[in-house]
């Protein structure tokens, strides 16, 4: 076998995985990585997968359930890549791709915050028209007493 293909990131994970007798839908379901992005992993077609955040993560991920040292596959990943040592503008991109991940709004804001804003207005909603409504059944009734007491006044001179 060639020495690049047996180094290469995707033949050391599909070899540890098929050594293991396990199929890539038994490390979806264990893992929960996709059928598609492990197939991406073991091809070696790293771009398909995303950032290099995720695929590093991705990376991990496999590895620790194949049981193979994570640091030796993403050692291997930077060696296949060309990536020996991080550059400055490597460095750049990876803090870049961090911040646009931490400036995402949270899932909580969206799940949680806006459907109890919501229902927060409908009940102050709700409570100012059955305030207004009381208002006015105040001020109706007011006027008719007043109306009565003078029509019974009018009526005693």
């Amino acid at each position: 076998m060639n020495e690049n293909v047996a180094n290469s990131v995707g033949e050391m994970l599909r070899s540890a995985r098929e050594s293991k007798s396990l199929t890539l839908d038994a490390v979806n379901r264990d893992t929960k990585i996709s059928v598609d992005v492990l197939n991406s992993l073991e091809q070696d077609d790293f771009d398909s997968v995303g950032s290099d955040i995720y695929l590093k993560g991705f990376l991990k991920n496999y590895a620790s359930f194949l049981g193979i040292d994570a640091g030796l596959v993403l050692k291997a990943l930077d060696r296949q890549r060309g990536k020996g040592v991080l550059s400055r503008g490597t460095m750049w991109d990876i803090e870049e791709t961090v911040a646009e991940e931490k400036l995402r709004s949270p899932r909580i804001f969206k799940r949680v915050v806006l459907p109890l804003l919501f229902v927060i207005i409908l009940i102050l909603t709700l409570l100012f028209i059955n305030e207004r409504r009381k208002v006015k059944r105040l001020t109706l009734g007011d006027a008719r007493g007043y109306l009565q007491s003078t029509t019974v006044a009018s009526r005693s001179t």
